[in-house]
């Protein structure tokens, strides 16, 4: 089967995920437990939490105030973007969305970065208040504005599961694992990419 649109994953994929939470050591320690205390991490993907309640929670735990926790949660320019893959997503070369799972604050950054200049669509979890990236994927494909079966849309992620979840719905996927593996990889073409 043809490959006729592409969904893309954010975080470890188009971009390293830890830029956001390296800039000291107090971040990576909010990093190391957003989900293991309270469970707020998994609730802000799911929508359960807002940004500002979020904020609210890391205070309780961080010597920064509420504001500057929001600050920082919206700063677009910590991310480390994975050159080549990056580029080729800027580039545009079929159809495409960003399917990620992230809180729905995530929507206002990806206009921040452009993101809708280049993608038909993005789907958000924390819009959609399903972490199940099978489900968020059907979401993107019926929001495409050109036809696209499940069949003929590669999802782009690093994780295994995620690619699983969409294979059982029908779909096609790439595990990604680094930069310079992806160059190599789509060098044969974007067909040669898809598991069989």
């Amino acid at each position: 089967m043809p490959i006729r649109c592409l969904l893309w994953d954010f975080g470890d994929t188009l971009c390293n995920e830890m830029s956001l939470w390296r800039v000291s050591a107090e971040w990576m320690e909010v990093y190391r437990s957003f989900d293991e205390d309270d469970g707020i991490g998994a609730a802000w993907n799911l929508g359960e939490l807002d940004t500002p309640e979020v904020a609210a929670r890391l205070a309780e735990r961080m010597s920064l105030s509420e504001a500057e926790i929001r600050a920082h949660l919206s700063r677009t320019d910590l991310f480390e973007f994975f050159p080549f893959t990056y580029a080729f997503f800027r580039a545009r070369h079929l159809p495409q969305a960003i399917v990620t799972v992230n809180p729905a604050a995530f929507r206002e950054m990806a206009r921040d970065l452009g993101f809708d200049e280049v993608t038909d669509t993005i789907v958000v979890s924390g819009e959609e208040k399903t972490i199940d990236k099978g489900v968020l994927c059907d979401i993107a494909i019926r929001r495409m504005p050109s036809e696209c079966a499940n069949e003929n849309a590669l999802l782009i992620d690093n994780k295994q599961s995620n690619l699983k979840a969409w294979a059982e719905r029908g779909g096609v996927g790439y595990l990604y694992t680094t930069d310079s593996a992806f160059e190599q990889d789509v060098a044969r073409g974007i067909e040669n990419l898809v598991r069989r």
